[in-house]
């Protein structure tokens, strides 16, 4: 059923919980097990920044990101999975979950959520709930207290 699992993170422990679902799935149905970690552009940020300081600053945060999806990676493979792929890309990290959805043709998305209601999610919006509403695939979420 599914070919492709897709588990973006962030590298909290939230994404941890999440990838375990996205874990599970993948043995389940011998699937390919992808995931992304996405660097958030700002242009404001940036246009504050001399091109020394900025490249410094997203070196850093690539950095960081390797670091994140190779904890995933080896979490995938300690579990057994042999098919993992990993990327780091720079943009909106919806709009980047989004287009990896598109590129890999990806089965399904396993996310993290909050569990924020009410006003709060509505004022803040969530990279979670902008994939929901947008993804052309099921996204499976997971929340905090789900393990």
């Amino acid at each position: 059923m599914y070919d492709s699992v897709f588990a973006p993170t962030d590298g909290s422990d939230r994404s941890d919980i999440a990838l375990e679902h996205a874990i599970d799935l993948a043995e389940t149905y011998d699937a390919t097990l992808h995931t992304q970690y996405v660097v958030q552009s700002s242009p404001a940020f940036e246009s504050d920044l001399d091109d020394d300081v900025e490249a410094d600053v997203y070196g850093s945060l690539f950095d960081a990101g390797e670091r994140a999806v190779d904890a995933v990676a080896d979490r995938a493979t300690a579990a057994g999975l042999t098919d993992v792929e990993t990327a780091v890309d720079r943009g909106q990290p919806h709009e980047e979950i989004l287009e990896y959805v598109e590129r890999n043709d990806i089965d399904i998305v396993v996310m993290a959520t909050a569990g924020r209601t009410g006003p709060s999610r509505e004022l803040l919006g969530s990279v979670t709930e902008r994939v929901i509403r947008m993804s052309p695939v099921p996204v499976v979420t997971v929340a905090e207290d789900r393990r």
